[in-house]
């Protein structure tokens, strides 16, 4: 059995993440009735626990759920047939009632054109408490829908409360595993408590005691979804300790981070935000100036700081709302100047060769008179066609 199913939260007391969020949820359903928004959207990333957490307070309130996913509607008219039914129909065993909307977010399309503003209207007329979960809940066709629900944040599950779940099913599955392996798997699933426990069974499948070799089964996560998890936690998180330890796991080089984070800076900050994060960026690139020409290595901690909880800690309150994170641009212009510049480069390494002066020198003193030298017959600086072509043009 698939231990996401088999461990899924039973009850409030089993439910990991922002306890705050948590609470938030179980009193909108218990005291459905006294708010005046009669529809909830739970919004975070990924494998949260989000319906999970829906489930299991529905549970606790001894209330029947009937989940309908966003992605099945296929037009207004759909929206309004099942939904439509569902907010004034009792339920079938004459329990209470929860709607659950999953996955709200991917309404999307022409086929559901009006999906949102059909959802929006039925919100009124419910006599039940409707819950959506999101990824991005920030989306402009969304925009209507927003403003007739309350909203409650469930953010990436912190490592070591991912850790403990870990921890609970290694006791009940009888495996032996040490815990610095345990918050290894915990930490590299980036917050998403969903993709830890499977990445557990996978590494768990016909052992019983699991060692620290038995993680190359699992791998590594792709480059770009750790660079992508390390931006989430610098851009959304404050804390400090989680960010450091994300970036310690990882195999991101320095220069590769530095490049990533500078490009989505704007992505994420303006003002005064914007500023300070800039400025933690380029303190990191002065200890990297450092570190090179002097070798004072010790400065990376100094380095790797900045450029990530520094520019977190710029930010003057956490940041909402999904953004899609941009590869920097920098490599590509280099690339594109290495490869101008490629020909004259390598031109001006011959003449250098040949007058016994520096590359520099060639390029800035000789160079101008290359075309007298190739009015003779002949190559003496043994161009090849291209570069005497690249010459002439």
């Amino acid at each position: 059995m698939i231990w996401t199913k088999k461990y899924a939260p039973k009850s409030l007391k089993d439910l990991v993440g922002e306890e705050k969020s948590i609470l938030k949820i179980n009193d909108f359903i218990k005291q459905f009735k006294t708010y005046r928004k009669k529809a909830s959207i739970i919004y975070g990333p990924t494998g949260t626990g989000k319906t999970d957490a829906v489930y299991a307070l529905a549970k606790e309130n001894n209330l029947e759920v009937l989940e309908i996913n966003a992605s099945d509607f296929r037009n207004k008219a759909h929206i309004l047939e099942i939904v439509g039914k569902s907010i004034n129909q009792m339920s079938l065993f004459g329990r209470g009632k929860l709607i659950l909307v999953d996955e709200v977010d991917g309404l999307s399309g022409r086929k559901d054109r009006g999906g949102a503003s059909a959802l929006a209207s039925l919100i009124a007329k419910t006599s039940f408490p409707i819950i959506m979960t999101a990824n991005d809940p920030w989306q402009k066709k969304l925009s209507g829908l927003r403003k007739k629900c309350n909203l409650i944040e469930f953010p990436a599950v912190n490592y070591l409360e991912i850790f403990k779940v870990l921890k609970r099913i290694a006791d009940s599955e009888q495996i032996n595993v040490s815990e610095t392996i345990l918050k290894s798997i915990s930490n590299r699933a980036g917050g998403d408590i969903r993709s830890a426990i499977n990445d557990f069974q996978l590494v768990s499948f016909g052992r019983n005691e699991i060692l620290k070799e038995h993680l190359d089964d699992i791998g590594e996560r792709g480059k770009e979804e750790d660079i992508f998890n390390l931006l989430k936690l610098i851009f959304k998180s404050t804390d400090s300790k989680l960010i450091l330890k994300t970036f310690d796991d990882t195999n991101l080089k320095f220069d590769e981070v530095m490049l990533w984070v500078e490009e989505n800076i704007p992505l994420e900050y303006s003002g005064i935000e914007l500023k300070n994060a800039y400025d933690k960026l380029s303190k990191a690139d002065i200890f990297k100036r450092r570190i090179m020409r002097r070798q004072h290595w010790r400065f990376m901690v100094y380095q790797k700081y900045l450029m990530s909880a520094g520019v977190a800690s710029s930010k003057i309150e956490p940041k909402k709302g999904f953004v899609d994170y941009v590869r920097s641009k920098k490599i590509l212009k280099l690339w594109m100047a290495k490869m101008k510049y490629g020909k004259r480069n390598s031109i001006a390494g011959k003449i250098a060769e040949k007058c016994h002066v520096s590359t520099k020198k060639s390029i800035k003193d000789i160079f101008p008179y290359i075309k007298l030298a190739l009015s003779s017959e002949e190559n003496y600086l043994e161009l090849s066609d291209e570069e005497i072509d690249w010459i002439t043009k």
